[in-house]
């Protein structure tokens, strides 16, 4: 692999990544339905989100918990020479948890007791746990929106990606299920670096890493109850090659596997979408955008895999300076960095 293919491909994922978390702020919590009623066309420019969205106060491309979390935890890679431990994802959450604008409006009661449990660990405090919040570390789809670096960082290595995802997830999402969406995610940006990857290869290596993923969660993770990952994958990908139009597939995936919370919802509908538009990078955004419900980090996890396929092409210049700009990042900088020691790591130059 180039330098400058695999710097492409990381860049791709992670402005469609972070176009799909801004975008997808816009029409969180509405369905399928009222966003085609709201947004004749669609949602397809960065816009402000209204009073419907969790996200109300945003400016247009400001990102949420879904792609902050995603440069993050790639900012604290690089800061361990490319090495993917938990450590690296404890420093991010606590570092994430002090910046108001991301942590105060979009930290959920998983993430939130991770945090609370790392810093009392930090602190040298004894941390007890209590039943209700430990009740919400279940299969959410937390555990695949940022999951991405561990591709990144494994380039055309889909099972050294699956061991860094399920190493990342359990950090805040310690069960099967969490880790199995994970791994499904991982598994496709990190097939995405091969050369003449097709959606169809993208889509294999998720359901390879989501049923990989969940066979390693069983044995050292909690076990909870839920759909299998690999099994609505599967239903997904049927459901986007029915012989019927594009809008009404989209809406099955909606109805049928769900947009939702549940990692078994978010991540299959991600690969369902991916499939509907064939791979192509701003209408898989566009339509994960708008498909209704957990819309943000439906949009995340497809725009960071189909990002990763096709790398910055197609993609508008001023969608680079409109993310950079309204949330004071570099993601060319970043980008850069990664990409050398993703080279390193592999063993290349």
């Amino acid at each position: 692999m180039k330098r400058d293919e695999v710097y492409d491909k990381i860049l791709g994922s992670m402005v469609c990544c972070a176009l799909g978390d801004a975008m997808g702020a816009v029409t969180e919590n509405l369905s399928f339905d009222q966003i085609r009623d709201k947004y004749p066309g669609g949602v397809r420019e960065l816009i402000a989100p209204d009073k419907t969205a969790f996200a109300y106060g945003n400016t247009p491309g400001q990102i949420t918990d879904d792609f902050s979390q995603t440069y993050l935890l790639t900012e604290e890679i690089i800061k361990n020479g490319g090495s993917i431990n938990a450590e690296c994802v404890e420093n991010m959450l606590i570092r994430w948890s002090g910046i108001p604008k991301w942590f105060n409006r979009f930290a959920g009661p998983t993430t939130r007791s991770a945090i609370s449990e790392i810093k009392a660990k930090k602190e040298g405090r004894e941390y007890v746990v209590n039943e209700v919040i430990d009740y919400a570390r279940q299969a959410t789809n937390g555990s695949a929106m940022k999951i991405s670096p561990a591709g990144f960082f494994n380039p055309c290595n889909i099972d050294n990606a699956i061991e860094d995802a399920v190493c990342i997830t359990r950090v805040t999402h310690d069960n099967q299920l969490a880790i199995s969406g994970a791994c499904a995610t991982a598994a496709a940006v990190s097939k995405a670096f091969e050369q003449n990857a097709t959606v169809y290869d993208i889509i294999q290596a998720g359901i390879y890493g989501a049923a990989k993923g969940e066979e390693i969660g069983m044995k050292v993770s909690r076990t909870v109850g839920g759909a299998s990952v690999k099994e609505r994958i599967g239903m997904a990908v049927s459901l986007a090659l029915l012989p019927e139009t594009k809008e009404e597939r989209l809406r099955k995936i909606y109805n049928l596997v769900g947009t939702g919370l549940h990692v078994s919802e978010a991540v299959p509908a991600a690969f369902g979408i991916l499939l509907i538009c064939n791979g192509d990078s701003l209408d898989t955004v566009y339509e994960a955008v708008n498909i209704g419900y957990d819309t943000d980090t439906v949009a995340a996890i497809a725009g960071s895999i189909v990002g990763a396929l096709n790398g910055t092409k197609g993609i508008k210049e001023e969608f680079f300076e409109i993310i950079n700009r309204e949330n004071e990042i570099s993601l060319e900088e970043t980008a850069q960095k990664a990409a050398a020691l993703a080279l390193k790591k592999n063993g290349e130059v």
